[in-house]
């Protein structure tokens, strides 16, 4: 089974996922866009159901823009039958493909579930804490010396977002510390990760193997 990274120009690690975790409402009616179940797939399209209509009801301007644009850019790499999966599913197999597209997208999830949340997950203490990100933003920062600068205030926003992705997917408990709980996946949803040889994101799933 291959597990490698997709390829990523300039900077492997980037804080685009801040503030955007799965959202499942929201890319559900993305992905509905993204199968042209409106209609035509168009920048007119695109422009009446997220700035006319407000299709997926996020407040302010430019948050709007920000958060949809996310959203789009994360399921316009999966395939349409997993699009299809985060329209029709039930919700844990919507939320569990909203995962699997964010961890397509962003490297910097990927790799906090891989390394992080696996070695944890194998050692027995399975909790997480503020400690955990800050060793991992800097073993990022080796790996990738192209990587920004973020701020505290960033990191910690991205850590957020992060530790609210897991919770949605049910890979941890909220608490002081985050507690790490053993994945389950819905057969639907790993069945067509599987099919279209999602072997990374599947592999950062699967922490508990």
């Amino acid at each position: 089974m291959s597990t490698t990274r997709s390829s990523r120009a300039s900077t492997l690690y980037k804080a685009d996922l801040a503030g955007v975790a799965l959202k499942a409402h929201e890319s559900r009616i993305i992905a509905r866009w993204l199968l042209g179940r409106y209609g035509e797939v168009s920048d007119a399209s695109w422009q009446k159901l997220i700035y006319t209509d407000n299709a997926v009801e996020i407040s302010g301007r430019s948050t709007l823009r920000r958060q949809s644009n996310l959203i789009r850019a994360r399921l316009s790499i999966i395939s349409p039958e997993l699009l299809a999966r985060i329209v029709e599913g039930s919700y844990r197999e919507t939320i569990q493909a909203c995962l699997a597209s964010a961890i397509k997208h962003s490297t910097l999830l990927g790799d906090f579930l891989d390394t992080v949340v696996r070695r944890e997950y194998a050692s027995g203490g399975r909790e997480l804490d503020l400690y955990h990100w800050r060793a991992f933003l800097e073993a990022c920062k080796l790996r990738d010396p192209n990587m920004s600068d973020w701020s505290p205030s960033s990191s910690i926003r991205i850590r957020t977002t992060v530790m609210s992705i897991l919770y949605e997917a049910d890979l941890v408990d909220r608490g002081k510390p985050v507690k790490i709980k053993t994945p389950s996946y819905e057969k639907a949803v790993v069945e067509i990760l599987e099919r279209d040889h999602e072997d990374w994101c599947l592999h950062c799933m699967r922490y508990d193997q």
